[in-house]
């Protein structure tokens, strides 16, 4: 077999439900050795939705990755944890025990040399420690032979209505790559229009711009602001748009179970409008806005509108949406995995057996398959690109 037919031999880390490897599959050529995620709920997810062959490997804990037995592969790609540099979080780099696994990455790397690196993370690496964190990553990649790019993309800008900025860092061993996968120029017009400002959680946004970035958070805030699903059918979605609807909503800020039929009616401010409690007092939503509702009272969760499309997705689901019965719903687990770029056919797979709390958590935690898929594409052509040059550095096996 020609070596230039050879699929891209890929080793999947810290793999959530498998957003790499959904977008490895859309571009095709692309083909999965193993896969690393210490999540029961994610990697049964993962299974469900892939088609995992007999000679694939498996690890739940990637500090028990053997690299003696690891299959070779020809690149890594991981999106390692972020909640020890998010702005959301405490910020401890590399002194939070989730921060020192991206080092469980350079040992798999140092071992096995894959010809590509593909990376992902919060852009809050960028800044933490005044930018110490990210300059000690890149040397650790430049000292194991590895020209590195990377690039903040959106992923607004690759067909998906939300806003979700993520780092993506290439690295690769034939210095022919250079600027053949990053960077990707281009953006899309519509922006998060916020209506509020303030912290992550207390902003106020537009429908009519995108949606705010997906967080993963086990879905505790959701409980806390009361935003169940009402009579929503979490496998089918929203069907039909906001007129026909089910709803969720807070009755005096307590919690609703999904499965009780009752809908608290926010206070009319005027036809087709609510009052949303705000740090900043009250503010007046139209139909179709997007709401996050939380307790009145509290000093670091309130309520936010937004216009035009969702916030960066959370596990809380706090994602709300006027109706035009004034009532405010949630999005459902089937609307945070299209905001995240799977399809319907994937979506069914990966909500049958999980429970709304871990499917919230999955969405949030998952990396936006178009955005991948953008890169794939990208890095297989430069792939190509060096060996049609008959002098490419890297062995496919």
């Amino acid at each position: 077999m020609n070596i230039a037919n050879k699929p891209i031999r890929y080793f999947d880390m810290f793999a959530g439900v498998g957003g790499f490897r959904a977008g490895f599959d859309r571009a095709g050529g692309y083909e999965c050795v193993g896969h690393c995620e210490i999540d029961k709920h994610a990697d049964a997810a993962y299974r469900r939705l892939h088609d995992i062959k007999e000679n694939e490997v498996f690890y739940d804990d990637a500090t028990t990755i053997d690299t003696d037995t690891l299959p070779e592969f020809d690149l890594l790609c991981a999106g390692f944890p972020c909640q020890a540099f998010s702005v959301a979080g405490k910020r401890k780099g590399f002194h939070d025990p989730r921060g020192t696994l991206f080092f469980e990455i350079t040992r798999v790397v140092r071992a096995r040399k894959p010809a590509y690196l593909l990376l992902e993370n919060v852009p809050g690496i960028l800044s933490h420690d005044k930018g110490w964190t990210f300059a000690a990553i890149l040397n650790e990649l430049c000292e194991l032979g590895y020209s590195l790019e990377f690039q903040v993309l959106n992923s607004k800008d690759f067909g998906v209505p939300q806003s979700r900025r993520r780092v993506y860092i290439i690295g690769y061993l034939d210095e022919r790559c250079a600027g053949k996968i990053l960077p990707i120029l281009g953006a899309n017009a519509k922006t998060p229009i916020s209506l509020i400002g303030g912290s992550q959680g207390a902003r106020v946004y537009s429908t009519s711009g995108t949606a705010v970035t997906q967080l993963a958070k086990a879905g505790g805030m959701g409980g806390k602001t009361g935003l169940y699903a009402i009579g929503v059918n979490r496998k089918e979605g929203i069907v039909g748009g906001i007129d026909i609807a089910h709803t969720i909503a807070a009755s005096d800020f307590r919690g609703l179970n999904r499965n009780q039929t009752q809908n608290a009616v926010l206070e009319v401010v005027k036809p087709l409008q609510i009052k949303v409690a705000t740090r900043k007092g009250y503010q007046e939503a139209d139909v179709g806005d997007a709401v996050n509702i939380s307790f009145a009272g509290s000093n670091t969760k309130r309520g936010r509108v937004g216009y035009g499309a969702a916030n960066t997705l959370d596990t809380n689901s706090t994602h709300g949406v006027v109706t035009t019965c004034r009532r405010i719903r949630r999005l459902v687990p089937r609307e945070c995995f299209r905001l995240q770029g799977f399809t319907d056919d994937q979506i069914d797979k990966l909500l049958d057996g999980s429970s709304d709390t871990q499917a919230y958590k999955q969405a949030g935690n998952a990396v936006t398959v178009n955005v991948v898929h953008a890169l794939a594409q990208r890095l297989k052509s430069a792939h190509e690109a060096c060996l049609n040059t008959g002098m490419a550095r890297l062995e496919v096996v």
